[in-house]
């Protein structure tokens, strides 16, 4: 835990962050009552603020949040408007809700304005979420469009980074529902990283909103999870259950943890 806040408050967020009205409540008296004050602080609580008002569905009020988020870093800097754009949750369930053109815009602005940001793995993530589709709700094709080119000039400027394939393997399984894509070459990307499956994992250092969250790149380990997972959902999302099950039960043998939404989909 890397923020600049005191052991209580830590240990108060981790306490309320299962009930999310109440973490909700507490997060705003933080910044109401200026009990935080370093911008990285401030970011992490209108960030979590944002993510609960997403998983109760209150779209309105992630909205008014969101924005109010949005207008903090443009006061403060730029560099940051990435932040408000690396979670697939929150912009499904504003898109969901009439509140496409808010988060797009964000988007496009965030990614023009940090392309060439050294901050690769926030990028990613930003792509990540734009490109997460969901078949509950309509995306529009100009906006999708967009996200993949950027995601494919992303890949171009970080060939040379360790996390090159782990970013090309979720741009592939995203862009699968999107456009034809190579099956075997999917596969192959997926059946490369059963080989870190056993490895140690290592606990995050960070709790989830934190900026370094979104700028630290996962072990290999972590990436290999969400590799895998995210090939073999791709795989299902296009109805080709055969190659999911094989690759599903491959991975669980290489020590892939139990996935009921994926066990689920494949039933």
């Amino acid at each position: 835990m890397v923020i600049d806040i005191n052991s209580q408050i830590k240990l108060q967020f981790l306490k309320l962050y299962n009930d999310k009205l109440l973490l909700i409540d507490y997060l705003k008296s933080l910044i109401n009552n200026k009990l935080v004050t370093d911008f990285k602080d401030i970011g992490f609580c209108y960030w979590n603020i944002s993510d609960s008002y997403a998983l109760l569905k209150d779209e309105h009020k992630l909205f008014d949040n969101h924005k109010t988020f949005y207008d903090y870093i443009k006061n403060h800097d730029e560099n940051y408007l990435l932040w408000l754009v690396c979670d697939a949750t929150q912009r499904l369930t504003l898109e969901r809700y009439s509140y496409s053109d808010f988060w797009w815009q964000i988007y496009k602005e965030a990614v023009t304005k940090n392309q060439n940001s050294t901050n690769h793995f926030a990028l990613f993530c930003a792509h990540r979420a734009a490109l997460y589709a969901n078949k509950t709700v309509i995306h529009k094709k100009q906006n999708l469009d967009f996200a993949v080119n950027r995601f494919q000039d992303f890949l171009k400027t970080t060939k040379n980074t360790d996390e090159y394939i782990f970013y090309k393997t979720i741009y592939q399984s995203l862009t699968a529902s999107l456009m034809p894509f190579d099956k075997n070459e999917l596969k192959f990307l997926c059946e490369n990283w059963f080989c870190y499956l056993s490895q140690p994992k290592a606990e995050s250092q960070f709790l989830i909103g934190e900026w370094q969250s979104f700028v630290t790149p996962f072990n290999k380990h972590k990436q290999a999870e969400n590799a895998v997972n995210s090939v073999i959902n791709a795989f299902i999302y296009n109805d080709e259950l055969k190659h999911a099950r094989y690759l599903y039960q491959t991975a669980r043998n290489f020590g892939l943890n139990k996935n009921f939404y994926i066990e689920n989909r494949l039933n």
